[in-house]
Order: C-alpha cells, then sequence, then structure tokens
C-alpha cells in the first residue's frame, strides 16, 4: 500500500477506462461494445502490470534491507512468510480490480449498456490470473533482482497465452518441435484458460465448466508455485 507507483499505474489505468469514452464515441454504432472490449483489456493489463512491478520486488526488498530477519526471528516459518506476502499482495491487487471495475461498469451504464453483469464473470477469472501471476512473482522475487523477475514474468504471461496456439502450429511441423511444444504446453501456465473476454463482450454466457475448471487449476497452481518459492527463500542464506 506504501509503494508509490501503484497508485501512479492505478491512476494512468483509470484514465484509461475513462478515455474509452472517447475511443467508443468515434466507433460506428458499436461503442458500448468499443468501451466493453478496451475496458475489459485495460483492466487486465493494469492488473497484470501493477502485480508483476509490485511483485518481484516484494521479497527482494525484504532481503536487501535485511528486514526478512526480524520477520523470521520470531516463530514464523519461511513457508508462512511466502504465504502472508501473497495474500497481502492478492489482496491489494484484488482492492485495484474492484476500484477499475467499478468505473467500468459506470461508464458501460452511462452509455446505455446497462449493468454489464457477463463481464463480471470475465473479471472473476482474471483475478485467478492475477493469483498465478501474484505467486509467479514472489517466486522470482525470492531469488532474483526485481528487472530480471519482471522480464522472466512478462515472458511467462507471452508464453502462456499462446501455448494452445504453438501446440496447434507443431502438429504440422517435426516430431522434435513437437515435442518441445507439448512440453510448453504442459510445462507453462495456459493462462488462454482465464481470457473469456472476447466472448463477454459479443453476450456469449459461458458456460459452468469455463469458470469452474480454470478457477481450480489456479488453485492448484498457485499452491505449487508457492511451495517453490518457499524452496528458494530455504535456499538463501539467511
Amino acid at each position: 500500500i506504501r509503494d508509490k507507483i501503484m497508485y501512479g499505474i492505478l491512476a494512468f489505468a483509470l484514465l484509461f477506462l475513462i478515455s474509452t469514452i472517447f475511443f467508443g464515441s468515434i466507433s460506428l454504432g458499436e461503442d458500448v461494445r468499443v468501451i466493453k472490449d478496451l475496458g475489459l483489456a485495460g483492466i487486465y493489463i493494469f492488473s497484470i502490470i501493477i502485480t508483476i512491478f509490485l511483485g518481484t520486488s516484494l521479497i527482494h526488498k525484504e532481503l536487501d534491507k535485511r528486514t526478512i530477519f526480524i520477520i523470521l526471528s520470531k516463530p514464523v516459518s519461511k513457508i508462512e512468510f511466502i504465504i502472508g506476502k501473497f495474500f497481502g499482495l492478492f489482496s491489494s491487487a484484488i482492492l485495484n480490480i474492484i476500484l477499475m471495475t467499478a468505473v467500468y461498469l459506470l461508464i458501460v451504464g452511462l452509455k446505455g449498456g446497462g449493468f454489464d453483469y457477463l463481464s463480471l464473470l470475465a473479471i472473476f477469472l482474471q483475478i485467478f490470473e492475477i493469483g498465478i501471476f501474484v505467486a509467479i512473482s514472489i517466486v522470482f522475487s525470492s531469488f532474483t533482482t526485481p528487472l530480471a523477475g519482471a522480464i522472466y514474468s512478462i515472458i511467462i504471461l507471452y508464453i502462456g497465452h499462446s501455448t494452445s496456439l504453438l501446440k496447434q502450429s507443431a502438429e504440422r511441423s517435426s516430431e522434435t518441435l513437437k515435442l518441445l511444444a507439448d512440453g510448453t504446453y504442459y510445462l507453462l501456465p495456459n493462462l488462454e484458460k482465464f481470457n473469456i473476454r472476447n466472448s463477454v463482450t459479443y453476450g456469449e454466457l459461458p458456460n459452468a465448466g469455463q469458470i469452474v475448471f480454470p478457477a481450480i487449476y489456479s488453485i492448484f497452481l498457485i499452491i505449487i508455485l508457492l511451495w517453490l518459492a518457499s524452496l528458494a527463500l530455504k535456499k538463501q542464506e539467511l
């Protein structure tokens, strides 16, 4: 909460959401759909930016300033320390998303789109994806610098939304590329499972499986990542 960069990014995010009114007004009768499309994308992008920038420095700051010694000198284990950091940053990310969502719903309502309850489903899944990135950022923050952690996180973000496409493309390639694509598909998180923004923008109601299974997948992945982060922290000379 004391990190000023969060407020700078959040202010820019709110400014972007308000600017969607202008982009919608210059479309040819598709102003509400354009606002929904840009608004949901904006909430997602700025949530990811906040998570990566804050998460990749979260534990590194504690290690660099040696404040972690004060915490671990108390009856607190390393895994409890990791879990506490996760829920702290995750709560901050959720609060930011709620604020951006409120502005988004207000804009859509004022432009005649009514209460966009379908977009809430997309944002609900986005929260689970953000949870994965909080955990990923904490893993990198436990053993590398914030800059390196941010770069690694962005690479995972890009690959995570491209794994299905890579797997399909590799089906027509050599056996080596196919095995490489399969390994990438199953080892790295498939983040496209959480993307239903295009569907809800066009008014399509997702089925229960599209909501429940990604949520369970996210929880399972977060548990593994936090365990890896605790292992990385244990290897530090503390």
